[in-house]
């Protein structure tokens, strides 16, 4: 008996389905790339639902006659490529003849389009791989799809999916990423009847400045590298325009997005010394580079890029990269104090120029020792002693006890008493101390973490965090992806001693932040808080507020290179073995190693 059978078209297209349709950006993204290939000048784009219930694309391209709008359906029909050998000096951005196939396997699919010498247009409507109507119908130039009920006879696909919310960002991922190096195509996108985007012809600088939300084109360095090999150009955010969020980074190779972890950290090397470790730099690099000396047949998205010289590439972007940063910062800074300053113009007028050395006083008789004692006996009738500048100079032991110490009040510990012993802090971060016949090595961070995690799950869910008011508001503009990610999670932000609010397109206004937070920028904060959140949202099956607790634990946990007091280090301890789970960090690592005084033992023998 015979086994072997060959799948029917319409069980292939659903399997093919799985790798080239993963969601509503999928489609987005392989429908734009075609328009662009067709020559649109023109391109809007229309979803409702997150792209679930409708994906619409209409271009004014070439447009196809009525052979080709019935062939481009089936698999592997493909205008763009002839041989094997044409996939190494590609042009255009779809050569495989999937995608079209793919889409129409999984929903239902209506296309319009009529070339400008036809003078009627073909209507071909299709449902699961089935044509179930082809006629002529009167259309404009150029081309109309409409992508409805996405996955409506793979209901286990459909499952998959995420909020419209969620389905939404990525749709505006694809979007940025298409639009951004076609700056001379007019593109729009509109999401429920509500204009998204609605892009004109302009300049790359400017085009790039609208979908990254920017006033103007202030806040970005030219980059231009000629080489033999690769022209590099583009545009990189100034060091004091980094943000604590990665979202605003984008690498192009021949105006294809990609994804390369070893180009990023080219661009993020030549930012050395000049921005923090936990802040990333804007970014939006077009690398042009002959198609014969690079594969993109790697994945069917597309994004991944093999080159024949990383090597050289890398080397290339990262000189392109601190040629346009040390240019802006190459300005000498002028010692305006100096009398004898180095001034061959004589702008400087020196009769004008004074030097006094500023009055430092100081109190001989302080101690900081007996100004916590002063802090303790400080009451509420002597308000005004709250003010006293050597009180204030004195911030408790530190900020991370004083946020800790109310963990356990609703039964997460076993006792609230806390312990006296010896601990030794390590130079590599750690924490090492002897109790009752137990040697424990305590990741300070991770204990930390552990601490935070557990209290600010407990103010989500009991609403009990208390919110510090600004005196100042602030407001913060954000990418559009990370706006509607914020909007999404705007209730539960709140929950978490945020008080935030919407402030129009892109921005959200500041009035408050969680008193136990370490005073900072607000800004910074709140951005740090999204970035942990994208990094965490795959965590915890799906829970948005245990994800929102464990990233603002992760931004306000001590760092490993922080010097510990000896009060500090054993307070840590004890608010540590208070939490409902002091062993484990949330994602699942470990907080402390534990050795019996029997095992040490052994180790030696």
């Amino acid at each position: 008996m015979d086994y072997i059978k060959l799948l029917p078209d319409n069980i292939a297209n659903q399997i093919a389905a799985g790798e080239v349709v993963q969601r509503p950006a999928s489609i987005v993204k392989e429908l734009l790339e075609n328009s662009i290939d067709a020559g649109a000048t023109s391109i809007k784009l229309i979803t409702k639902e997150g792209g679930i219930l409708l994906v619409q694309i209409i271009d004014n391209g070439s447009g196809m006659s009525v052979t080709d709008a019935r062939m481009c359906w089936e698999r592997h029909a493909t205008s763009k490529i002839r041989s094997a050998d044409d996939l190494f000096k590609l042009k255009s951005f779809g050569f495989r003849g999937e995608a079209l196939a793919s889409i129409a396997a999984i929903a239902h699919v209506e296309m319009k389009t009529k070339r400008a010498e036809d003078e009627i247009g073909t209507l071909i409507k299709i449902e699961g791989s089935k044509v179930n109507e082809q006629s002529q119908t009167a259309t404009p130039d150029g081309t109309t799809f409409s992508i409805r009920n996405l996955f409506y006879n793979v209901p286990a696909r459909r499952n998959f999916l995420k909020s419209v919310p969620v389905e939404m960002r990525h749709i505006i991922d694809e979007f940025t990423r298409v639009a951004m190096p076609h700056f001379n195509i007019a593109m729009s996108l509109y999401h429920n009847d509500k204009e998204v985007f609605e892009l004109k012809p302009t300049t790359l600088a400017n085009r790039i400045a609208e979908l990254m939300s920017k006033k103007n084109t202030n806040d970005f360095l030219s980059v231009f590298e000629n080489h033999d090999l690769v022209l590099v150009n583009g545009f990189v955010g100034k060091p004091e325009v980094a943000k604590r969020t990665r979202g605003e980074q984008f690498l192009f190779v021949n105006n294809r997005f990609i994804k390369d972890a070893y180009l990023n950290h080219a661009i993020a090397s030549a930012y050395d010394q000049l921005i923090a470790k936990d802040q990333f730099p804007m970014y939006a690099l077009f690398l042009t580079i002959d198609p014969g000396r690079i594969d993109v047949n790697i994945h069917p998205t597309k994004t991944e890029i093999k080159f024949d010289d990383e090597r050289a590439i890398y080397a290339l972007v990262k000189s392109a990269v601190r040629k346009a940063l040390g240019q802006y910062n190459s300005t000498p800074e002028l010692e305006f104090a100096d009398k004898n300053v180095f001034n061959p113009v004589g702008f400087l007028n020196k009769e004008v120029v004074h030097t006094q050395s500023p009055d430092v006083k100081t109190n001989k008789s302080y101690n900081p020792f007996a100004a916590e004692q002063q802090w303790k006996q400080v009451q509420t009738s002597q308000w005004h002693k709250l003010f006293d500048t050597s009180i204030d100079q004195k911030e408790s032991i530190h900020t991370f006890i004083s946020s800790s110490s109310e963990v356990s009040n609703n039964g997460l510990g076993l006792t609230q008493e806390t312990i006296d012993f010896e601990v030794i802090q390590l130079s590599n971060g750690c924490l090492a101390t002897n109790h009752n016949g137990h040697f424990y090595i305590i990741d300070q961070r991770a204990a930390h973490e552990r601490i935070l995690f557990e209290k600010y799950s407990e103010n989500i869910v009991y609403r009990s965090a208390t919110v510090q008011q600004l005196l100042f508001p602030r407001t913060i503009e954000l990418s559009k992806t990370d706006y509607i990610l914020a909007h999404d999670l705007l209730d539960d932000i709140k929950d978490l001693g945020f008080d935030v609010a919407d402030f129009g397109t892109n921005c959200l206004i500041i009035n408050g932040v969680p008193a136990e937070t370490i005073k900072g920028s607000e800004k910074e904060l709140l951005e740090s808080l999204l970035e942990n959140y994208k990094n965490n949202s795959g965590s915890f099956a799906g829970d948005k507020r245990k994800a929102l607790a464990l990233s603002l634990a992760q931004n306000e946990a001590i760092l490993r290179t922080k010097h510990l007091e000896k009060e500090e280090q054993i307070e840590l301890i004890n608010q540590l073995f208070k939490c409902e789970t002091p062993a484990i960090r949330p994602n699942g690592k470990p907080v402390f190693v534990e050795f019996t005084n029997q095992k040490i033992t052994d180790l030696f023998l």
